[in-house]
């Protein structure tokens, strides 16, 4: 998302509440043409000309809380882009099978130089990150709505079992490290 207005842009990866941060903001809004998850590489060349001016700004989220919002967002809604991409029907998968998934972490590599980027959101203080976002582009502050949640349990209810937490551990290795979040 670009926002002209507020001169800002907002790379958004998946299930890490940037839904809720898009509809926050009035237009004028440039949503993107392909769907909205375009890692920064993209966002960098599409939007070459105010790179460097506007504020860059994305979310990240707990890998063990994003992996099960990803695998129940992707089994009640988005299974269609499985069956198509990886012919997989996630429908049929339960959460230690999807774990072993090729490719079902690619809404996981949205970033790939940090130090473009002027802040990090962590999903799990969602709405202070983006009150501060908005005091750094001078938007008024908003309660954001929840939007696009998937329904399941508290997804610590999810990690039974060690093989599931190792799986989690080492497919989101990199994840954990870049953004500081502790493994289990």
């Amino acid at each position: 998302m670009v926002d002209h207005n507020y001169k800002c842009i907002f790379i958004h990866g998946g299930r890490t509440g940037g839904t809720s941060i898009e509809s926050s903001f009035e237009q004028p809004i440039i949503l993107m043409e392909e769907g909205k998850h375009w890692t920064q590489k993209t966002m960098r060349v599409k939007y070459s000309e105010y790179w460097k001016d506007y504020y860059k700004f994305s979310c990240v989220r707990n890998p063990y809380d994003l992996l099960v919002s990803i695998y129940f967002h992707n089994k009640q809604i988005n299974y269609e882009w499985y069956e198509k991409t990886l012919n997989v029907d996630i429908r049929q998968l339960n959460f230690v099978d999807f774990l072993k998934v090729e490719g079902a972490d690619t809404v996981t590599k949205y970033l790939d130089n940090l130090n473009e980027i002027d802040y990090i959101i962590r999903f799990e203080e969602l709405q202070k990150g983006f009150d501060y976002v908005c005091g750094q582009i001078g938007k008024p502050k908003r309660l954001l709505e929840r939007i696009g949640s998937s329904t399941h349990e508290l997804y610590m209810n999810y990690y039974d079992t060690r093989e599931k937490i190792e799986l989690v551990n080492e497919y989101m290795k990199d994840y954990f490290e870049i953004y500081g979040y502790e493994k289990w």
